[in-house]
C-alpha cells in the first residue's frame, strides 16, 4: 500500500494515493469476459459521492474504510483486474488482484457548509477520476475517494468504469461495503460469461438507435467531444411534478423527461431531437444484483414537433420506448467504439437505485450524488433519488452554448426557480 503524496487546491486538497486489493489472490488464469453490452460502455464512466455526517463519521479511520474492500474484492475480482486484448482485438479483463486506488483526501468546509450548495455537481470535485488507458495492463477501473471534512464528516467518491457494470452494480457494490463494514456476511451472485448476455426473445434485432459509433480511441478510453460539455442540478418532489404537471397519472420520471425534452427543443430550435435515448432498471432484475450491465436501454422516436407538442403527447410517446440492448449486443464487435450517453439526448433513471441503503454506524448518507462521464454531445439527463422519498435530484449535462438556453425555459414553464 505504498502512498504518493500529491498536491490540491481549492477547498479540497492533500490528495494521498494508496492501492487496495483482495485478501485472497484469484486462481491463476481467471479471465472476466465483457459482453457486447458492456463493451458499448467502455467509454464511459460513473461518478457517485456518499456524505455522511460528523456525528457517523468522526471516529471512522482510513483503514476502518479500507479493511471492508478486502471481502468485497474477493466476491467480485474482475473489479481489480487489469484489461487485455485478445488476438482479435477485443478486451477482457485479466483478474490479476492488482487492486483499486484509494485516494485520501481533506476538505476545509464542513458537512453542512457543502450541503448548502443548490448545485449537487459539486460533489463531482469528491471524485478522483482516470480515464481506462492508454496502457490498460496498468489502468485500474475504480478508483475510491475518501474526503475529511473540517467537521469530521466524511465523503466516499468512486470513479467507476461503466464497463463492468451499471449504477445498479456500483450501488450494490458499495451496499456490500457498507455490510461488510457493519460485520455482515457479504454475498455476491457469479454470472458466467453466457448469463451475463442478454437473451433475445425474438428472432428479428432492429438497428438500435440508441448507440453511435465513433472514431477509433485505441487503448485510451474517452469520449470524443465537438462540443464543451456543462452540468448543472436541481431538485423536484413527485408532488410538485403531478400538480403542476399533470400527465395522466403517468410515473414522475417519465414526466420530468417529457418536461426537458421539451425545454431542450425549444432551446435548440431547428436541431430540436426527435430521437432520445431511455435507460431504466430492467423489471425483471432481482436482488441479489450481480455486477453487470443489466440496465434497459430503449429508444423514442416521434414524428411531431416535440417543442409545440402537449406533454401528455411527449409522455405517451416515452412510454412507447423499445428496448434495444438485443441489437447493441448484437452490432457491437471486438474493436469498434461506440457512446450510448449523448448519442442521442439520454434520459437516465436512477430513482430505483438503492443508494441511501449504503448505512454506515446505521445511518443513511445524508446526500448521495451519481452521473456519467463521458457523455456525447447532445447531452444527459441523470434522476436521482433524494434523502426524502418524495424528492428527486436533477441532473443535466448538456453542450456549453446551449446550458443556459435550456434553464431559461425551464424556468419559463415552471420546472426551476429562478435562483437556478
Amino acid at each position: 500500500m505504498g502512498r504518493v503524496q500529491e498536491e490540491g487546491s481549492g477547498p479540497v486538497h492533500g490528495f494521498r494515493l494508496s492501492t487496495v486489493s483482495a485478501s485472497q489472490p484469484s486462481e491463476t488464469g481467471t479471465t472476466h469476459e465483457p459482453t457486447g453490452l458492456d463493451l458499448a460502455m467502455k467509454l464511459h464512466y460513473l461518478k457517485a459521492v456518499y456524505i455522511y455526517s460528523a456525528e457517523t463519521a468522526r471516529d471512522l479511520t482510513v483503514m476502518h474504510v479500507k479493511t471492508p474492500l478486502f471481502s468485497v474484492f474477493d466476491q467480485i475480482p474482475c473489479i481489480i483486474g487489469r484489461f487485455r486484448r485478445h488476438d482479435s482485438g477485443r478486451p477482457y479483463i485479466k483478474c490479476n488482484d492488482c487492486g483499486t486506488r484509494f485516494v485520501e483526501s481533506h476538505c476545509d468546509l464542513t458537512v453542512e457548509e457543502w450541503l448548502h450548495v443548490p448545485d449537487r455537481s459539486v460533489d463531482e470535485a469528491l471524485v478522483y477520476h482516470q480515464s481506462v488507458g492508454p496502457e490498460l495492463a496498468f489502468s485500474p477501473l475504480l478508483y475510491i475517494q475518501m474526503t475529511r471534512f473540517s467537521c469530521g464528516g466524511l465523503a466516499l467518491g468512486l470513479s467507476w468504469a461503466h464497463v463492468m457494470g451499471d449504477p445498479f452494480s456500483l450501488s450494490h457494490f458499495f451496499n456490500l461495503w457498507a455490510q461488510a463494514f457493519a460485520g455482515e456476511k457479504i454475498y455476491s451472485p457469479k454470472t458466467s460469461d453466457t448469463e451475463r448476455v442478454c437473451q433475445n426473445p425474438n428472432s428479428t434485432v432492429k438497428k438500435p438507435n440508441s448507440i453511435k459509433r465513433v472514431d477509433p480511441v485505441g487503448d485510451l478510453w474517452v469520449a470524443p467531444n465537438n462540443s464543451k460539455m456543462t452540468t448543472f442540478s436541481f431538485n423536484s418532489t413527485v408532488n410538485d411534478l403531478k400538480s403542476h404537471f399533470p400527465a395522466n397519472g403517468d410515473d414522475e420520471f417519465k414526466i420530468l423527461a417529457g418536461i426537458i425534452w421539451k425545454c431542450v427543443a425549444t432551446a435548440r430550435g431547428e436541431s430540436a431531437p426527435v430521437t432520445i435515448t431511455v435507460i431504466r432498471l430492467d423489471p425483471k432484475e432481482l436482488k441479489p444484483r450481480a455486477v453487470r450491465n443489466g440496465q434497459m436501454i430503449s429508444s423514442v422516436h416521434v414524428d411531431f414537433s416535440v417543442a409545440e407538442a402537449s406533454l401528455e403527447e411527449i409522455v405517451k410517446a416515452i412510454g412507447e420506448a423499445r428496448d434495444e440492448r438485443f441489437g447493441i449486443d448484437d452490432i457491437v464487435d471486438d474493436v469498434s467504439d461506440f457512446i450510448v450517453y449523448g448519442a442521442n439526448l439520454t434520459f437516465v433513471d436512477m430513482s430505483e437505485v438503492d443508494f441511501y441503503e449504503a448505512k454506515v454506524m446505521g445511518k443513511s448518507p445524508e446526500s448521495v450524488y451519481c452521473n456519467v462521464q463521458g457523455i456525447g454531445d447532445d447531452g444527459a439527463v441523470v434522476v436521482l433519488p433524494g434523502v426524502v422519498e418524495e424528492e428527486r435530484v436533477v441532473t443535466v449535462t448538456l453542450p456549453e452554448d446551449e446550458i443556459e438556453k435550456v434553464k431559461w425555459e425551464m424556468k419559463k414553464c415552471g420546472l426551476i426557480t429562478p435562483l437556478v
